[in-house]
């Protein structure tokens, strides 16, 4: 955790990473103080644990003495055919066998917090089925997951072409979030529905065994190095699980692939000559001299988003785009060709 100053206000900035399991493929225990040791080795702020239909997480002693990382527990809900995966926080219900509409209708009326998982994906291989969101219109959920690490590479693994050097050098072929994904997620937004993104691991630890031979890799050690969201807290309010939380529900948030690089002395946000001014997931009023605002660790290709269409661009470690007009706006940035750091809007209205 470390502390922002942007546009003379101070935040605290927690890296974390989303959507992890504490099972193996095969369903053999893993340690949870296994996996929370391999957080804080990579200096993890907070945690959260989204296991099939179960929560029995909290309930392990490790979640339960630890101290220096922040542990969120939620769940991980389907429907009967495996689709429409729903990562759910703040709640106690794990619902089963109930079709999506039902599940995310219900959780939307409770206090849960919701994201819809990798809802689109693809694969290069018929050996690996897709899990995917069925039906478009069904937006009961406070975010989205734009990227998924496991999800994108799964996808591109062909097991008979590419296999061996995918599983060797992963993140050669984790490169940016399904354009679909993020056109879905702009949809949403554009509607006005202000709908966060997420970007998540999906760790499980993989596991191959050939000849006697036990191969374990996508190890939680090894992604927690990979896709991150890091969350904006404001510094008069509490870190906690809650406003961790309620930071990803409103997208004060950026998605970050730290296998690009570390986005240590990065900040991005809008600010005008009246001295307003907003960082991700806000809203400012527009007037003139209008800016977004932007600066890396690292010259980056950054591209300015406005209700999801890319209206400028630039090579630099620093600048400004002229906001001329109201909409939704964001950033994606790219180094070498991958996908580095992925914004949640900022609506001026």
């Amino acid at each position: 955790m470390k502390k922002k100053n942007i546009f003379n206000k101070k935040y605290f900035e927690l890296t974390g990473c989303v959507h992890n399991h504490t099972i193996y493929s095969f369903d053999s225990n893993v340690k949870l103080r296994k996996i929370l040791k391999a957080a804080k080795k990579n200096e993890l702020d907070y945690l959260t644990i989204n296991d099939h239909h179960t929560m029995a997480a909290r309930d392990d002693e490790a979640v339960k003495i630890e101290n220096d990382l922040i542990v969120i527990v939620g769940a991980e809900i389907n429907d009967p055919e495996k689709n429409n995966h729903f990562l759910v926080f703040n709640t106690e219900e794990i619902i089963k066998g109930m079709e999506a509409k039902e599940y995310t209708q219900r959780y939307a009326d409770s206090d849960a917090i919701c994201f819809a998982a990798h809802p689109f994906e693809k694969r290069a291989s018929k050996q690996f089925r897709k899990y995917i969101w069925t039906d478009k219109n069904n937006d009961n959920f406070d975010g989205i997951e734009i990227w998924n690490y496991l999800s994108e590479w799964i996808g591109k693994l062909n097991p008979k072409l590419n296999g061996l050097f995918f599983v060797l050098f992963p993140s050669l072929f984790v490169r940016k979030p399904l354009r679909e994904t993020l056109n879905y997620w702009d949809e949403l937004n554009n509607a006005g529905k202000r709908r966060s993104a997420i970007g998540s691991v999906d760790a499980h630890s993989e596991r191959i065994e050939k000849f006697g031979i036990k191969l374990e890799f996508l190890t939680h050690k090894t992604l927690f190095r990979s896709i991150r969201t890091n969350v904006l807290i404001h510094e008069d309010v509490q870190i906690d699980q809650q406003n961790i939380l309620k930071a990803l529900k409103n997208g004060n948030s950026y998605i970050v692939n730290y296998k690009v690089g570390n986005p240590y002395d990065f900040y991005a946000g809008i600010a005008s000559s009246k001295d307003e001014s907003a960082i991700f997931g806000e809203e400012l009023t527009f007037s003139e001299n209008m800016y977004f605002y932007f600066r890396l660790p690292k010259i980056a290709r950054v591209k300015l988003y406005r209700n999801g269409k890319q209206i400028a661009s630039k090579l630099d470690e620093k600048g400004r785009f002229e906001i001329s007009q109201k909409g939704n706006y964001r950033l994606e940035i790219y180094r070498f060709g991958y996908g580095w750091i992925f914004t949640n809007n900022i609506y001026v209205i």
